[in-house]
């Protein structure tokens, strides 16, 4: 297998054009502040790569790579080059080097947009867990979102639900919880 990829690690310069990308696909729910956003870029377990057309950047996953999971925070290609199959290729390309389980939230599908993304992310390889939860605000006066998980190449139970949970909400959100926040 080659490890030879389409995309390339974000440096801090590519930040602006990441955030226009994030900012036009994500709702601000579902994001922290540009400078709570471009503070990440310093943390060990965080990494951006993005795919580039003629040097302009069209595309980037936004990973936290811990020790034992991978789990996918943001994904997102520029409207302008959706519908060619850039993100199906891309997160294929991502997910056929990931050594570790991959982890990521979803809104449940209750609208047509949510429901698509699940399926797109099922054609994947991913798995649509039964475990909900509230994924803290991201930024201030916001309410938390009730989210599902899916995660690759296969299904978790419960036990290990709640520890990519707490791995996620500890470092990603700073948010501490305990067995009974975590039950939830």
């Amino acid at each position: 297998m080659s490890t030879q990829h389409n995309w390339i690690l974000a440096e801090k310069i590519d930040f602006p054009r990441i955030y226009e990308i994030m900012h036009a696909a994500f709702p601000p729910s579902e994001m922290r502040s540009y400078d709570g956003q471009h503070q990440l870029m310093n943390h060990r377990y965080y990494k951006l790569y993005i795919q580039k057309r003629q040097e302009r950047i069209i595309a980037f996953l936004a990973v936290w790579e811990f020790d034992d999971i991978n789990f996918i925070e943001h994904f997102a290609v520029d409207s302008a080059y959706r519908g060619d199959g850039l993100g199906e290729k891309m997160l294929k390309e991502y997910l056929s080097h990931a050594a570790k389980p991959v982890f990521l939230e979803v809104e449940p599908p209750s609208t047509e947009i949510a429901y698509r993304r699940i399926k797109f992310y099922e054609r994947m390889g991913f798995h649509l867990n039964q475990f909900d939860y509230l994924q803290p605000a991201l930024q201030a006066g916001q309410k938390p979102l009730l989210m599902k998980n899916m995660t690759y190449p296969n299904p978790v139970e419960e036990i290990l639900f709640h520890y990519y949970k707490k791995m996620v909400f500890e470092t990603v959100y700073s948010t501490k919880i305990d067995y009974k926040e975590n039950k939830r």
